[in-house]
């Protein structure tokens, strides 16, 4: 009878022990620097290209970051110029209308000797430089007179303001395009350099860098916690995309940053990230976007796609090829890339990076 016991207990031991072991698993062994070392010391050079070519990275993403603010900012600052040069352009053509038609009344009232004055004047300025003109312009026409001088002087004023701007525009689209190039070319290098290291240094190293970017992005977002999306897989191969924690970073119209742009190649593949219902979209922001409403509860958007390989109400799997990187929508003319969102429970949108940096390396 104890014995029964004792194995009763026994069991109930073993059953709580592995029940305890499924709700709380033991934490996975961070990988260290020195692991990482060992494991590459046959692809030592491949990894500080590796390495170099991270940091080149996210130097010229947060170059082309700014960059894309100040040509924003002088777009709005040409587009506000424009506008006044159109106002005063409208003003200048009342005015000079106005002064024509003091002209007319003019001679109508027997002011002007001859319809000649006005018929043989090509120009309001000929008009205005007549003798009789002028003599009359004293008793009436000198305010008109001053307003036009006044408002070809502001227009004069406008016409320079928009050259300058112009001028400014070119200085920093060049600027834009150069941390784009840098950008591009960066990212070819770490996946090249990638692509030469060992199988056993890839491994270290890729788990090395997601442990420390999580680690990072948690610490720096503590006060509102790291996404928790359940099961979850990158949109884009890992190691075929380069991306920076660019969230709430300044975008144009006073807007902020809601997602993390993930740079790669032009066409790349584009996955379900989750198991769910898809509703594709188009806009002159986004572009061709896909909506992903997860069976988890959560939604993943998905902006700037070349095109699509799904149709909206279209149930997908998780990892089945749902569309391909681009440069649709405010993305055109820029870097290839895809601007992905994520909104727990389909709501506002989180910073996906933590996330992002766990599954795509």
């Amino acid at each position: 009878m104890a014995a029964a016991r004792t194995h009763h207990r026994v069991v109930l031991l073993v059953t709580v022990t592995a029940l305890v072991a499924s709700l709380f698993p033991l934490a996975t062994q961070a990988v260290t620097q020195s692991q990482v070392n060992e494991a590459c010391a046959d692809s030592r050079q491949q990894l500080d290209d590796y390495r170099a070519a991270q940091a080149e990275f996210e130097d010229a993403a947060l170059e082309y970051e700014g960059a894309l603010n100040e040509v924003e900012k002088v777009e709005v600052k040409q587009d506000r110029v424009q506008g006044s040069m159109t106002v005063h352009t409208d003003d200048l053509d009342r005015i000079q209308q106005q002064i024509e038609e003091q002209a007319v009344q003019l001679y109508m009232q027997g002011g002007l000797s001859s319809p000649g004055i006005i018929l043989s004047a090509s120009s309001v300025d000929q008009l205005m430089t007549t003798s009789e003109f002028l003599t009359q312009a004293a008793t009436g026409g000198q305010r008109s007179i001053d307003e036009l001088i006044a408002a070809r002087s502001e227009l004069d004023r406008f016409n320079s303001d928009l050259s300058d701007t112009r001028a400014e525009l070119k200085v920093v689209e060049d600027h834009k395009l150069d941390a784009m190039n840098r950008q591009e070319s960066a990212m070819e290098a770490e996946q090249a350099a990638y692509a030469k290291l060992s199988d056993r240094c890839k491994t270290l190293t890729s788990k090395y860098d997601t442990e420390q970017r999580a680690r990072a992005a948690a610490a720096k977002q503590r006060a509102s916690g790291s996404v928790q999306v359940g099961s979850f897989i990158c949109p884009i191969t890992p190691g075929r995309s380069s991306f920076i924690n660019s969230w709430g970073f300044p975008r144009s119209g006073g807007r902020r940053h809601k997602g993390t742009d993930m740079m790669t190649n032009y066409g790349e593949p584009l996955y379900a990230v989750t198991s769910g219902t898809i509703r594709i979209s188009h806009s002159s922001l986004g572009g061709n976007s896909i909506w992903l409403r997860g069976n988890n509860g959560n939604s993943f958007y998905y902006a700037h796609l070349s095109d699509y390989n799904v149709g909206s109400g279209a149930q997908v799997s998780q990892g089945q090829t749902i569309g391909f990187a681009g440069t649709s929508g405010n993305a055109a003319g820029g870097a290839p890339h895809l601007h992905f969102e994520i909104h727990p429970g389909g709501g506002a949108a989180a910073n996906p990076y933590p996330t992002l940096a766990a599954a795509c390396r």
